[in-house]
């Protein structure tokens, strides 16, 4: 009976994550919890003695932030909770884990590594602020590649600084908050041949981004084109595949009618529309709209006169999962046998590749 119960205390132990906050608490005090990924508040921490403690029971492993504010707007620190007792220290307005598992050790170096190779880019953007102030928005074409191509050469940096990160860190559960925010810049090959081997791969946190390994492979150049079912804006149910492989050049644009960049992307794919269409290439929108009425006006608003397909269900849109569609404006440009060219064509972009394709 003593046995039974020593392994019943440990067990249930085990099912608990404390985790407290010392130092210049400040205020508002950091007394708010949440996971990072969903919508999930944890119960208030409790505020004695100068320290705030959390109690969070721990069924699975995942990422939490604690936070000033309920609404989330003053986030201090994101922590694992992984039933391992957790301490983060506030000095100087800065709050950093100082005690907790493994996992949570190599979090913090992990934060910290990322903030130094992200420091350029704060330079970066405070020249280009300085930049857009100085000339009223109309920034000189030679400064503003210049600005560009910084900003590629800083953002290759930092995603290399967190796949090396990623790589040295099998044996613990940091990776999982990297992949589950940067997955999309890493690419599909790294992150399958990362989670063959990954001690985690099986952690419901990352299910997510074994999803979206699917979607993205899904965009890559050669794939066959995957059916999206919806309705027109007469409420007929089409399918992308009575457009994409009926030996037509394809454009498939996904886009909403409250979404600013996709508005400005437009005029450019109706020039481009206009320039081919009588040459074997087809545009079809798949609106991220939740209400047909803004489907409607925003079609109307905007001049487009190629096929639209939605299920108006937002970000919720089956598509969104499909080709792993995370921002809009976002393209795929599919040949006329069915299979993808190319993804994310916008811009100049757009129109360099249908000339190569339709320029004949």
């Amino acid at each position: 009976m003593t046995m039974l119960a020593t392994v019943c205390l440990v067990a249930c132990a085990e099912t608990k994550t404390e985790i407290k906050v010392v130092g210049d608490l400040g205020d508002p005090k950091p007394t708010f919890l949440y996971n990072m990924f969903d919508r999930q508040t944890y119960p208030e921490g409790q505020i004695a003695d100068g320290v705030v403690t959390f109690i969070v029971d721990t069924v699975e492993p995942t990422v939490a932030v604690i936070g000033r504010s309920a609404d989330r707007r003053q986030p201090i620190c994101t922590v694992i909770i992984d039933g391992k007792p957790i301490e983060v220290t506030i000095k100087e307005g800065e709050a950093t884990i100082t005690k907790g598992s493994e996992s949570n050790m190599a979090l913090a170096d992990a934060m910290e590594r990322v903030k130094m190779a992200s420091s350029p880019m704060e330079q970066l953007m405070k020249e280009y602020s300085e930049a857009h102030e100085k000339y009223n928005g109309a920034i000189p074409k030679d400064m503003m590649e210049g600005f560009d191509k910084r900003y590629d050469e800083i953002s290759e940096e930092i995603i290399a600084t967190q796949k090396q990160i990623i790589m040295e860190n099998k044996d613990n559960m940091a990776p999982i908050y990297l992949l589950r925010t940067g997955s999309n810049s890493y690419g599909v090959e790294f992150i399958e041949s990362f989670l063959k081997d990954y001690k985690y791969k099986d952690c419901k946190t990352l299910e997510p981004v074994v999803a979206s390994i699917s979607g993205e492979k899904n965009k890559l150049p050669g794939a066959d084109v995957v059916d999206f079912v919806g309705k027109d804006l007469e409420d007929k149910e089409c399918h992308l595949t009575d457009y994409v492989g009926k030996g037509k050049y394809v454009l498939v644009d996904f886009w909403a009618s409250w979404c600013g960049p996709c508005k400005a992307e437009m005029p450019n794919v109706k020039a481009n529309y206009e320039k081919y269409k009588d040459k074997g290439f087809e545009v079809v929108g798949i609106s991220f709209d939740n209400s047909k009425e803004a489907w409607e006006k925003g079609v109307k608003d905007l001049g487009i006169t190629w096929p639209q397909i939605s299920d108006l269900k937002g970000w919720e849109c089956a598509a969104s999962d499909l080709y792993n569609i995370k921002g809009i404006p976002a393209t795929i440009f599919y040949g006329p046998d069915g299979k993808v060219i190319k993804a994310n064509l916008r811009g100049e972009e757009l129109g360099k590749t249908l000339a190569e394709y339709l320029d004949k």
